[in-house]
């Protein structure tokens, strides 16, 4: 899995960005990439694990999971 930093996530719009912390490049997270417990949110700053996976406008985060 990679590690990345949420640069921007609106829980309105449910929709976000995470900037891979190896390659600095940011990619689009949906909501329902995020794999934890109850409401699905990210926090501006948190660290994550997650996986990449080609959609429709190029690269995007799946299986999106808070970094401990």
């Amino acid at each position: 899995m990679r590690l990345g930093t949420v640069k921007q996530f609106d829980p309105k719009s449910s929709f976000g960005f995470i900037e891979d912390d190896e390659n600095h490049k940011s990619y689009f997270v949906f909501y329902t990439a995020i794999k934890e417990e109850g409401y699905r949110r990210l926090q501006v700053g948190q660290k994550v694990k997650y996986q990449l996976a080609q959609g429709k406008n190029g690269l995007q985060c799946v299986n999106v999971y808070l970094a401990n």
